[in-house]
């Protein structure tokens, strides 16, 4: 029974999507319904940090070409631009 239980574990996936027409969304991966859209890209970052975080699962970040964005610099564009919004 605790075969089953570890099996049950296993992470979801949240990522962050450009969708023509309305923005940045919000979905579990393999999912085509979205959570929730956003304007901006870094909206869309600090949204789906707060959710993985609540729920446990993974990020995953794809550019506005389909592509994945290394995690590392999607926190670095995230808190460059959190910095700035700071400074003004």
């Amino acid at each position: 029974m605790a075969e089953a239980e570890a099996k049950k574990e296993v992470k979801d996936v949240h990522e962050l999507v450009y969708v023509t027409g309305k923005g940045w969304g919000v979905r579990r991966q393999g999912s085509d319904k979205i959570i929730k859209y956003f304007k901006t890209k870094i909206e869309g970052t600090e949204y789906i940090l707060k959710v993985s975080g609540n729920q446990g699962t993974s990020v995953v970040i794809r550019l506005k070409n389909g592509k994945f964005q290394k995690f590392d610099n999607a926190m670095r564009a995230l808190s460059y631009a959190k910095s700035s919004k700071e400074d003004e």
